[in-house]
């Protein structure tokens, strides 16, 4: 019985974790925006409830014929909503941080420009605050 060795011997728990990081660590990809240790800890504990579930890795033939797919997928949709999370975030700290968006928006009337497109609702939001909590000056107002 010669079988080839991609039937009869298969990958170790170490070798199947660098197989995987291999596909998340690119100088492009879309990945960069998660760090290293957040992509090995979602490896990890992906790759520790697999191999619970089917004590190991099988051949190299199984493996990569239905186990590795499987597995890029899961880690996948793991990263996804840090990815995202991520993304949010960076977008909102440049709008909100934004010297343009600023003056655009909330910039105050002058001499040679217009208020900002905000200025005006803002303004009234801040003398509607100010005046709610503004001293009750006699029990007549109470």
């Amino acid at each position: 019985m010669n079988e080839p060795c991609y039937e009869a011997q298969g990958p170790n728990t170490e070798e199947v974790r660098n197989n995987l990081l291999v596909n998340y660590i690119s100088p492009n990809g879309k990945y960069n925006l998660v760090s290293l240790t957040t992509i090995k800890k979602v490896i990890n504990n992906i790759i520790s409830v697999e191999e619970k579930k089917y004590s190991g890795w099988g051949s190299y033939r199984g493996y990569y014929t239905f186990t590795h797919y499987n597995l890029i997928k899961e880690i996948n949709g793991k990263l996804q909503p840090i990815i995202e999370e991520i993304a949010r975030n960076k977008i909102n700290k440049f709008i909100i941080n934004s010297p343009w968006i600023q003056g655009i928006l909330y910039r105050p009337p002058t001499e040679t420009q217009k208020a900002g497109r905000m200025y005006k609702s803002v303004e009234s939001h801040f003398n509607h605050l100010c005046h709610e909590n503004t001293p009750k000056q006699c029990l007549t107002e109470i």
